[in-house]
């Protein structure tokens, strides 16, 4: 596969246009990915040239997919980790079948995760659901980048290894990631509603917690909202039991969700009750957006950084 874009002419470069498009955005990112790490610094590393043509070789594994900003910093930790780039490749082929959705182009994967998160704050913390949605920011794009690359750019080198290593075994549920998420927004969430933050200002607050998020205590507290979560499992959503891992309590009876015991309308959490007026999943179309999130919405994959 190597070989196949190392012997590409120039001429053949000249008539293959998405060709062109990926390696050009290659050449982009590896220049900036993880610079001041000293695996990765300094002019004329090695490292960096390994990192390049493992991305353009996954370009001719997988030309559906080809190449998207953001791909550069899911495979830095596992060069520098690997330490071979064959090896480091295939594990990147891995990696990249788990969380390939993240990476298409109509961004459905990650909206329903946005849409699940959001969904399960509606059940885990209802008064930061309902804070959110008043203030423009229910939709959760303030959460993309954590989502896109896996809390790449908010936990450090070493960090960043551990907690993937931990979703990687997809205990004690295969959305743990999400959880990682409430966990986090419960730390915040007074210091954003104390503040009154809007979504600009949520944005600005979630962005600026890069490397200043305790890993442990991250994870601890994740840990003990899936244990709660389980602890009541036959009173939660259905939507909520699925994001966890659990099997629904009822069946489906329509497209659009209508069945409140199902889509978890009015369920009490702590000693608090929360009305999900947001649709969950596939019906997260139907939001309206604030201003904000509009303008954010429209240029999500250029911004996440």
């Amino acid at each position: 596969m190597k070989l196949q874009w190392r012997t590409f002419t120039s001429a053949q470069e000249s008539r293959f246009s998405d060709y062109r498009e990926r390696k050009s955005l290659i050449e982009k990112d590896v220049n900036r990915t993880d610079r001041t790490h000293p695996y990765y610094a300094g002019d004329n590393n090695p490292h960096l040239e390994q990192l390049y043509d493992i991305l353009m070789t996954y370009v001719m594994y997988n030309f559906d997919l080809g190449y998207v900003q953001g791909m550069s910093d899911l495979l830095s930790p596992i060069l520098f980790l690997m330490d071979n780039e064959v090896d480091a490749f295939w594990c990147f082929v891995g990696f990249m079948d788990k969380v390939s959705t993240n990476f298409e182009m109509d961004q459905k994967g990650m909206k329903t995760q946005l849409c699940q998160l959001h969904t399960l704050l509606c059940t885990t913390e209802p008064q930061l659901a309902y804070y959110l949605n008043r203030h423009d920011s229910g939709n959760m794009f303030f959460c993309f980048r954590w989502l896109l690359v896996l809390f790449k750019r908010e936990f450090s080198a070493i960090d960043i290894l551990k907690l993937w290593e931990i979703l990687w075994t997809n205990l004690p549920c295969k959305n743990f990631h999400l959880l990682i998420c409430a966990a986090i927004l419960d730390t915040e969430k007074n210091i954003l509603i104390e503040n009154n933050y809007g979504f600009t200002e949520i944005l600005k607050h979630i962005n600026d917690l890069s490397l200043h998020i305790e890993l442990p205590w991250t994870i601890s507290k994740a840990e003990g909202i899936y244990y709660q979560l389980m602890s009541m499992e036959d009173q939660i959503p259905d939507d909520v039991r699925v994001i966890i891992g659990l099997e629904r309590l009822h069946k489906m009876t329509s497209m659009n969700g209508s069945d409140d015991e199902a889509s978890g309308n009015n369920t009490r959490v702590n000693g608090a009750r929360t009305n999900n007026s947001r649709r969950n999943s596939s019906g997260s179309a139907n939001v309206k957006l604030g201003d904000d999130e509009v303008m954010f919405e429209r240029g999500l994959n250029m911004t996440y950084m």
